[in-house]
């Protein structure tokens, strides 16, 4: 993704030759949505597995409760609301070198396209104010990015616990209606119901509209059509552009003349509080200078550590995955079927062997083995006594009480049957 990030973009496409300037590929503007959607993940990855699990009370638990409302809404909503009024950018677009412009009229943008093709190396060209974005389209930005994102996650909850909710209030209806008399609690219910039933129904659909609206608007974005790459900024003249400039401000401040017959003023106060001004801006200017720095070095470090971690667990699977036989004794080479009559009356000799060495009680019945048969435990009984145990007694060993693996419940039965659990020894 990176690397696509850096192709220009192709001529002649989103609007007249000239506009071709301003508009970034929309592999930069994908790259962007990337970052935008893994930093708060990440961040709240670290938080949860560095500090939250290792030190668990009632603070930590609450950060991690609400993480979306103090970090997606409180903390990030902030951060892009100043970016927005101060860049006519995101966080992360600004670091990407992407910027949103007014397009309200193409005129105007055409002429700004030519400006900027002809005066590239001019260090003071400035955005100009016809171009910024308007209050509410600031507002829509702030919409798009922080509000709809946190209220779209807020639903689907919501939305998955009514599924569930609706089967209940299904046989709660159901139970209700084989009663002769029905108040008021049951009118309630089926209007719950039917309200229920209808948002269940229609939110996905919505859900549905929305992906193919951003998607009509992507595949316009591609063709030239606009520079926007959602619906909502489609409809609000909201479109891109890969520079960020100094916002063009109309104030202008004019110089103050003094007379010689002025008398000095007092400048203890204004000194300080223009020292402070000094002060904070230097303090602001060495934040954003250090952010600039360490905002690329966090992302890097985020994406060695994303691949780090995901090489560390494919070699735990895949050590596993080479070891899971290694214990398991290979079968014998056997060509015919004789071969393995042959392999099966030796394997049973020996078990028999085993077997007299220990013992020829059968541990269930108490009495002298008669048509023996070996448990998967080790264990020799009576091959009737098995049959008649394990399965009344959920498929388990009469002497060691574990649960046998070739014994199974069937659902439809209601019974535990012996599937391989059980092996007869041929006298």
């Amino acid at each position: 993704m990176s690397f696509f990030s850096n192709l220009p973009a192709t001529a002649g496409s989103h609007g007249p030759q000239g506009v071709s300037s301003l508009y970034p590929t929309i592999f930069e503007v994908v790259s962007s949505e990337e970052i935008d959607e893994l930093l708060p993940a990440s961040i709240r990855y670290i938080l949860t597995n560095y500090w939250i699990s290792r030190y668990p009370n009632w603070l930590t638990l609450q950060v991690n409760n609400y993480f979306e409302e103090w970090f997606g809404v409180g903390l990030q909503g902030f951060v892009e609301w100043y970016h927005i009024n101060k860049y006519n950018s995101t966080f992360v677009d600004k670091f990407y070198g992407l910027q949103r412009f007014n397009n309200s009229d193409p005129v105007l943008t055409l002429s700004q396209a030519t400006r900027q093709a002809k005066e590239s190396g001019n260090p003071n060209l400035q955005w100009p104010k016809s171009l910024q974005l308007t209050s509410g389209q600031k507002r829509v930005v702030l919409l798009q990015k922080i509000i709809l994102p946190y209220l779209h996650t807020k639903i689907d909850d919501y939305y998955n616990k009514l599924k569930v909710k609706l089967t209940l209030l299904n046989n709660e209806l159901s139970e209700e209606q084989d009663e002769s008399e029905k108040g008021n609690g049951s009118k309630f219910a089926r209007i719950k119901k039917i309200v229920i039933k209808w948002f269940v129904r229609l939110y996905p659909l919505w859900n549905s509209l929305c992906s193919l609206l951003n998607m009509a608007v992507k595949l316009a974005f591609l063709t030239g059509k606009t520079g926007s790459m959602t619906f909502l900024e489609y409809l609000f003249k909201i479109e891109y552009t890969r520079m960020v400039l100094p916002l063009e401000n109309d104030i202008i401040t004019p110089a103050r003349t003094l007379d010689s017959r002025d008398r000095p003023i007092r400048t203890n106060s204004p000194a300080i509080i223009g020292l402070f001004s000094r002060i904070f801006k230097s303090i602001g200017g060495v934040a954003g200078l250090s952010g600039s720095q360490l905002f690329p070095a966090f992302i890097f470090m985020l994406r060695v550590y994303q691949w780090w971690t995901t090489e560390d667990l494919t070699a735990k699977l895949q050590k596993k995955l080479n070891d899971i036989d290694r214990d398991i004794p290979r079968p014998p080479n056997v060509n015919s079927s004789q071969n393995i009559e042959d392999s099966n009356s030796d394997i049973d000799e020996k078990l028999k062997e085993t077997v007299n060495k220990k013992s020829d009680i059968c541990p269930i019945c108490k009495e002298q083995i008669q048509n023996p048969c070996v448990l998967e435990t080790g264990y020799v009984t009576c091959y009737a006594c098995a049959m008649d145990y394990i399965p009344s007694h959920e498929g388990r060993c009469p002497v060691t009480g574990k649960r046998l693996l070739g014994c199974q419940y069937d659902n439809e039965t209601g019974e535990w049957k012996v599937i391989t659990g059980i092996r007869r020894l041929l006298i």
